[in-house]
């Protein structure tokens, strides 16, 4: 149930966030999304923002899902994002 309404929160929280840069490097990727906010994306599932914060990123269905101390994003996966492999959400 906590898994539902996070992903439901995530998904009106950040809604707006259509139009994001990625750029991949040795370590994941580097993903800035429209309201210029950067978050970092690691090959090990894990994530921070750029400012400080850590967390971890999830493949969803059809995006990325990122929680960075306790705050959601999502970063559409339309396109894909190569550098990072498939993490599934943790329990």
């Amino acid at each position: 149930m906590r898994k539902i309404i996070f992903i439901t929160a995530l998904l009106a929280a950040t809604s707006a966030h259509t139009e994001e840069t990625v750029k991949c490097n040795q370590h994941g990727a580097a993903v800035t999304l429209t309201d210029g906010t950067v978050l970092y994306l690691g090959k090990n599932c894990d994530a921070a923002r750029k400012g400080g914060g850590a967390g971890y990123w999830w493949n969803a269905a059809s995006f990325l899902g990122v929680e960075i101390d306790g705050k959601a994003y999502m970063v559409a996966e339309g396109r894909g994002i190569d550098c990072l492999p498939f993490c599934s959400l943790p329990d």
